[in-house]
């Protein structure tokens, strides 16, 4: 699983080049450099499965962190081209988690949307994340898929 991210904020009047550098760094180059090195390796073994974190800000923009949604539609093509580039092989798909709260996170910062936006109603957890991880690591015949992790708020 490639989960790596940083948050930070930056509308379009907002953004330095510090905070793009920073979020593009973390958030796209790290999971390329780390799946080049596992795929290498995965490939020579035989086969493996590569689940990256994209995010809800990967298929709606989110306008007040501009360098975030697009480094993780970054994450979103780069799932796509490595699924091509490293198959058969080698599985490559991704998460797009929508607002996961963690336990304690229940208020603070960031500003969350109200849960009733959401068609779920609620926040997403966690397992929910997990459980979609494990079966895109589990679904032999899948590839290349983005799999938003949002109670339904990306469908509208």
């Amino acid at each position: 699983m490639n989960n790596a991210a940083v948050f930070l904020p930056g509308a379009v009047d907002d953004v330095t080049p510090e905070v793009w550098d920073r979020t593009l760094d973390v958030n796209l180059k790290g999971p390329f450099f780390a799946a080049q090195a596992i795929g290498r390796r995965m490939r020579e073994a035989g086969g493996g499965c590569i689940v990256n974190i994209a995010s809800q800000g990967s298929l709606q923009p989110f306008t007040r962190h501009i360098p975030y949604s697009v480094s993780k539609a970054g994450i979103v093509m780069l799932t796509r081209l490595l699924a091509l580039a490293l198959a058969p092989s080698v599985r490559v798909n991704a998460v797009a988690p929508g607002t996961i709260i963690v336990p304690g996170e229940e208020e603070g910062t960031p500003a969350k949307p109200p849960a009733d936006t959401i068609p779920f109603k609620r926040y997403g957890t966690p397992e929910d994340v997990a459980e979609a991880v494990i079966y895109l690591a589990r679904a032999e015949y899948v590839t290349g898929v983005v799999l938003p992790v949002d109670g339904g708020a990306t469908t509208g």
